[in-house]
């Protein structure tokens, strides 16, 4: 879809109309307010302004246009967001014409899920039949699993008789090589067709947008040669590293709540919900991956690994956890009594009292790890060793200094291990990440100290492999998280908030008026201002989607039709208008000399602008006088006179401009 058709359906939906379909509203002055769909409160703090078009809440932060609503609330991916307001609004919109090889790949994708669709109603039609009934939903029933649960998850059962799958699906004229690509049938070697989970109860597998992507089956049988679970195997529809049973039904719950229970199978999933917890997802007996981890970071920050009291199965899954950390989530743990599982731990209590079991007795992993390896670990020097490193190793994959300088002083006197001892050996293990992962792209004031960690998602999720097309936006979302999180811990932090106030800057003001030449008989705009700037300076954006906000406006500035605010909330690449969005609805924070005269931001855009240019120039020659500092301090350069002499008339240099500008900028510090 083109970045005119998405102005056109931006300029033409109601974001009241929108959002109404979801969340109550109330009329509040010019705007409408209401409960934040997307967390608990009993306050509204949701915000939805006709005007700007946007809808924000004040308490989360979540927020954006109406695409952007649709994207959060219905985990829908942004040309899914829309294609449905374009229909809902009768837009004319033409998607991009697939090549034959994306057509058939899409087609056979598409017969899948039909094919997969009609085997779940299939299979739960026959949990209703005698035979059915007798087996599969006395079976469920022992579980205490309720009607309206069985029904919520589709649950179901295929006859035991080998072959009833795929008689009832050729009769409905699908063809043997898509059962058998799905995998609910395989070929004998007589050419006929045998059903994969003939007499098991059935647990379909749903994608994040609903579609039934695999099955598992459970035996009803006491057999001992066959497996307990069979699953369907992985497929181009369906790929077990990148799904996670119950995130379906579990996606508002978790962003609501702002936190996910992580299980280990189906029961457990179906009996927490059934007990009134729902933000709750399994991966279904298989470790955890990057790809699932990503699923459920795309909903929270916050994760609660449940356990069932199994060392053997604890220890097992502990690389997974460090996995968790790795990608930035605050990981608890919670083990349950002897003998309980998720399942049957639920089954015996309400939702109120396993919450309040889980409030009092979740733990922070690090302090889990520390306390389950030292009861193995005992006074033996080889074992505490070991122990010391699987402590450091969890430790060192975490991103934040302050919660890993946290963790470090807190384990050091758990262990009793002298606090250097264990800074030395993240120290260590970082460098030795550090160095095997590639960086950033260096703009031209980065310094070597930029060499940070760079990890592009490689997950494929539903909603962003509906179609060949889509499969590199979830990607290139994920790289730029990357990429900002490694600049931030290269010391790019302030800069990136003095940038921020600039692209705010270009947003909303880029095509209004700074001054007026009266020799040229030309007015410059604020964008043309901050663009020549940068330009005169041979400076460069560091951060990513700033560095784009600018890069499109000078590609499109010189457009007669070209306004800035309504170009940038509309534009089709997702993290661009969802930026814009927030940065519209971000207020100005002003210094008290500029507070004090009562004028509209807009008609103090000169003295404004002028101010924030400054103010990030300096911020450029301070963050370069911190460079040559510690050049002057490196030993190498103490020991090269040329070097030396080279870098103290920087120093100098640096330290005359920095005057300067501070003379320039006074008192008037532009708050962000």
């Amino acid at each position: 879809m083109d970045s005119l058709t998405i102005q056109r359906i931006i300029d033409t939906a109601n974001i009241v109309d929108v959002v109404s379909d979801f969340v109550t509203l109330h009329r509040r002055g010019v705007n409408y307010v209401g409960l934040c769909p997307f967390h608990d409160e009993k306050t509204p703090s949701f915000y939805v302004s006709p005007s700007k078009g946007i809808c924000k809440c004040f308490s989360c932060g979540k927020g954006g246009n109406a695409i952007h609503f649709l994207m959060e609330h219905e985990q829908m991916s942004f040309s899914q967001a829309a294609e449905w307001l374009a229909k809902k609004y009768g837009i004319p919109f033409q998607k991009r014409e697939f090549t034959d090889k994306e057509k058939a790949l899409h087609k056979e994708r598409e017969s899948m899920f039909i094919v997969n669709q009609f085997a779940a109603d299939f299979f739960a039609e026959n949990l209703y039949t005698d035979r059915g009934r007798a087996i599969g939903l006395n079976y469920l029933k022992n579980r205490k699993f309720r009607d309206d649960i069985i029904k919520k998850f589709q649950l179901g059962y295929c006859p035991d008789n080998g072959h009833s799958t795929a008689d009832a699906a050729t009769a409905k004229g699908f063809n043997k090589e898509l059962l058998v690509k799905t995998g609910l049938c395989y070929q004998k070697e007589d050419g006929s067709l045998r059903d994969r989970f003939w007499g098991r109860v059935i647990f379909p597998v749903h994608s994040l947008s609903g579609k039934v992507v695999a099955f598992g089956g459970r035996i009803m049988k006491s057999d001992p040669k066959a497996a307990k679970y069979v699953n369907s195997p992985e497929s181009i529809i369906y790929s077990k590293s990148n799904e996670l049973y119950g995130l379906y039904f579990a996606k508002q719950a978790i962003t609501r709540k702002d936190r996910c229970f992580l299980v280990e199978g189906y029961a457990d999933v179906i009996s927490m919900v059934q007990s009134g917890i729902e933000n709750v997802v399994a991966s279904s007996g298989t470790s955890l991956t990057n790809g699932q981890i990503r699923l459920i970071h795309r909903f929270t920050n916050n994760i609660t690994v449940l356990y069932d009291g199994d060392k053997a199965g604890i220890k097992a899954s502990l690389r997974g956890i460090d996995m968790l950390l790795a990608e930035g989530m605050n990981v608890k743990v919670l083990l349950l009594p002897d003998g309980e599982d998720p399942d049957s731990f639920s089954q015996k209590h309400s939702a109120s009292s396993f919450q309040d079991y889980i409030d009092k007795n979740q733990v922070d992993f690090i302090r889990f790890k520390v306390n389950l390896l030292l009861e193995d670990a005992s006074d033996d020097p080889i074992s505490r060793s070991n122990l010391i490193k699987e402590i450091t190793q969890s430790i060192s994959v975490i991103d934040d200094p302050i919660v890993r300088s946290v963790y470090i002083t807190e384990c050091s006197q758990i262990l009793r291990v002298d606090e250097q001892l264990l800074i030395n050996d993240v120290n260590k293990r970082q460098r030795e990440k550090y160095s095997a992962t590639p960086v950033p792209a260096k703009p031209a004031h980065r310094t070597e100290a930029d060499n940070a960690e760079l990890q592009e998602n490689s997950s494929e999720t539903e909603t962003t492999k509906s179609t060949a097309v889509e499969q590199p936006v979830e990607n290139s979302i994920e790289k730029l998280k990357s990429d900002i999180r490694a600049l931030k811990r290269a010391g790019y932090e302030l800069i990136m908030k003095k940038e921020r106030l600039i692209a705010q800057y270009l947003v909303r003001f880029a095509d209004k008026e700074f001054c007026y030449l009266e020799e040229e008989e030309q007015s410059i705009t604020v964008g043309e201002y901050i663009s020549q700037s940068l330009e005169n300076d041979n400076l460069e954006l560091v951060h990513p989607i700033y560095k784009r906000i600018l890069e499109l406006y000078r590609e499109n500035a010189n457009n007669p039709d070209f306004v800035s605010e309504r170009f940038f909330i509309s534009h089709p690449e997702e993290f661009v208008s969802l930026t814009a969005a927030s940065l519209i609805e971000e207020p100005y924070q002003l210094s008290q000399i500029f507070s004090k005269n009562s004028a509209p931001v807009e008609e103090k855009l000169f003295e404004l602008t002028t101010h924030i240019m400054t103010d990030y120039q300096y911020e450029i020659v301070r963050f370069e006088i911190d460079k040559v500092l510690k050049e002057i301090q490196n030993p190498a350069t103490i020991e090269n006179p040329e070097l030396f002499i080279s870098a103290q008339n920087r120093y100098k240099t640096l330290l005359n401009a920095r005057n300067e500008l501070a003379k320039k900028l006074g008192d008037r510090v532009v708050h962000l």
